[in-house]
């Protein structure tokens, strides 16, 4: 029903007096000669709650809201607009708008109000025929919401006044709707609910629990009211509390319209997916297709079912949500990601991240990371959020329901902030998200790595989620470097490079030579163990296998922390057959921190060997897939990964 022209590019006076945010408006015109509907929207709509008395702005926003499809601004520009120009064009336009968005009772006032306007409007026969499909229904729909009575209309419409205004997110005129209707009618308990669930959105929590509980006064099994208390109390950080509702709720039998989709909400807060699943289950038995839904419905079922490993019937439940309705933008992203390889989805998520965290708390984290992004320090940012947490400590305890259920946002946001702000609580959290099916192979992986630096799971042998199963593997919880471990001497540095060169050749009478040229510097730095190591390589290679082995026992005991020497002597073991003692020489390492690059060479060449030993060949390919993977990210090239990637290509 609704039609609009294309936007003008007429030129007016702006009518925002000693505030007049021409700049904005300028912008706004710019962005609607390109057609960039988006921007548009969100140059005006803030300007909304300014009133201008400009009727082009009004119809500049309709425009755009109508290309975007951004139904709840289409609506509040109607009314701009309807207010500043009341004809019968936007009359009928308006009641289009109330019918869109799910206002029944208001879309049939302003459309009466349209016809007495131009009963010959080119929109007028369709409004009749709206009228007679909607007017049959007016007694049931005031039934439903508990109003019987012939004196009624204004209490409906005042109430559906104020729930359109709580959608703008105009709650102080939603406030005072609603306590108008209490005034004409006390015992309405739906506006009871509505004005609790402003009290929330205008972040008064204890305000927002106390009237929940006082519907639950009047009416104890009240879908709504129960399921509205358990969403405040879980975030509000009163959990007990909260699960002492959840089984109230999934009993109630109590009529409330849309009450399948209230009652999946409040156990979707308590984390109750089989609760939910259960509720589900009893909408299909009861044809919920037949009842008042809505898009959430479908959506926060189907995270259940997602979770409960049911993917098939969560993909056609999120369908539904994509396919029926316009506001289903969170249903999409989930569907989406679904259909990802398994690695690459983040766990079905059922709020955006920012829901999981009390809106005061929120409210002022927000600020919190305004003011750090505007210094462009990151230093300054992580000092900001060091000193809200330890003024907001309770807003903890929410952050694992966001790494469990907050979506990729919530979950890159905790990750980054926890690798910046490594406080013992934020470690531990992202261990267990490590240690969980939630997030990405990615994330998990990156956590996992987190949660080893600071020593809370194992380096050498953690089990994670990857790609569907679980998988026992080594983390690169390391830094690696290429700075020299040993400092020399100029004359040393250029005997021992010297001597590298010759050993390169791998045969006998370079090795020779190279022996003579270690010889030298060792008499100039006699306790340097690099200097030994090639020696014993020279050695090596001219067959002295005692004299060889002699010496690598030597470094070992002078140098339990060079690493070159204790690969070696491990390799050593393993041809004796001594495994175990090669295992314990080689793990002592796997606590390090960092690395150099040669060492890290060795290490893994040795465990490639002693994994072999124990005749665990996907241990030894593990081993060479995170080599493999350092060796790309440090763009080096290694003799001895060169030779393993051929072993493993041939399969051993």
């Amino acid at each position: 029903m609704v039609k609009r022209k294309k936007p003008t590019s007429q030129s007016a006076n702006l009518g925002f007096g000693a505030n007049n945010p021409v700049g904005a408006l300028k912008r706004a015109k710019t962005h609607a000669r390109k057609e960039e509907w988006p921007e548009v929207c969100r140059t005006l709509y803030p300007l909304c709650q300014s009133s201008p008395q400009e009727k082009w702005v009004w119809e500049l926003l309709v425009d755009a809201s109508l290309e975007t499809g951004e139904m709840k601004i289409f609506q509040k520009a109607c009314e701009g607009l309807y207010t500043i120009a009341p004809s019968a064009s936007n009359s009928y336009m308006l009641a289009s708008a109330y019918l869109k968005n799910k206002h029944p009772l208001m879309a049939l006032h302003t459309f009466h109000q349209a016809l007495e306007l131009d009963p010959d409007h080119e929109l007028a026969t369709q409004a009749r025929q709206t009228i007679e499909l909607l007017e049959p229904e007016f007694q049931d729909l005031l039934a439903e919401i508990g109003l019987t009575s012939k004196d009624d209309w204004a209490v409906a419409m005042l109430h559906e006044q104020g729930q359109a205004y709580m959608e703008q997110g105009d709650y102080e005129e939603a406030r005072e709707a609603e306590e108008q209707v209490l005034e004409k009618n006390p015992t309405f308990i739906s506006a009871r609910n509505n004005l609790s669930l402003i009290s929330w959105m205008q972040r008064d929590i204890e305000g927002a629990i106390t009237t929940a509980q006082g519907v639950l006064d009047f009416e104890p099994n009240n879908v709504h009211a129960l399921s509205n208390l358990i969403h405040f109390l879980v975030i509000a950080g009163k959990l007990d509390t909260a699960k002492s509702y959840g089984d109230q709720l999934k009993a109630s039998s109590a009529s409330a319209w849309d009450g399948w989709t209230k009652k999946v909400e409040g156990l979707t807060y308590l984390t109750d997916d089989d609760g939910v699943v259960e509720v589900w289950e009893q909408a299909q038995a009861a044809t919920v297709e037949e009842s008042p839904s809505s898009m959430l419905f479908y959506h926060l079922s189907a995270v259940a079912l997602a979770r409960k490993g049911k993917v098939e019937q969560a993909i056609s439940q999120w369908k539904i949500a994509v396919n029926d309705y316009d506001d289903h933008d969170i249903a999409k992203e989930n569907l989406d990601n679904i259909r990802n390889p398994i690695g690459q989805r983040n766990g079905a998520w059922p709020f955006q991240w920012e829901q999981w965290i009390n809106p005061q708390e929120m409210h002022e984290l927000q600020q919190t990371l305004d003011a750090g992004l505007k210094s462009k320090k990151a230093d300054k940012l992580v000092a900001n959020f060091e000193r809200f947490l330890k003024h907001h400590p309770k807003v903890m305890s929410t952050l694992p329901r966001v790494l469990e259920r907050g979506g990729p946002q919530g979950q890159e946001f905790i990750l980054t902030i926890a690798e910046q702000v490594k406080t013992p609580e934020l470690l531990e959290m992202v261990k267990v998200f490590a240690l969980s099916q939630n997030g990405t192979d990615a994330m998990r992986n990156r956590a996992a790595n987190l949660a080893a630096q600071a020593k809370l799971i194992p380096k050498d042998k953690v089990t994670l989620w990857i790609e569907g199963e679980w998988r026992e593997i080594m983390l690169l919880a390391y830094q690696f470097h290429t700075d020299p471990l040993v400092k020399h001497t100029k004359r040393v540095k250029n005997l021992l490079e010297e001597a590298i060169y010759l050993l390169r050749a791998n045969s006998k009478e370079p090795a020779i030579e190279a022996e003579t040229l270690l010889k030298q510097a060792l008499a100039i730095e006699p306790d340097s163990p690099d200097l030994m190591n090639n020696l014993a390589m020279a050695l090596s290679q001219q067959d002295r296998e005692d004299e060889t082995n002699a010496l690598i026992y030597e470094i070992v005991d002078r140098y339990p922390d060079y690493l070159f020497a204790s690969a070696a002597m491990a390799k050593l073991h393993l041809q004796n057959h001594e495994v175990e003692a090669a295992e314990v020489l080689l793990h002592s390492f796997l606590s390090r921190d960092s690395f150099h690059i040669g060492e890290f060479d060795a290490l893994m060449d040795a465990y490639i060997e002693l994994s072999l030993a124990k005749k665990q060949r996907e241990g030894a390919r593990g081993w060479f897939n995170v080599w493999e993977q350092v060796a790309m990210d440090m763009q080096l090239i290694s003799p001895r990964l060169k030779y393993w990637r051929k072993r493993f290509s041939s399969s051993l």
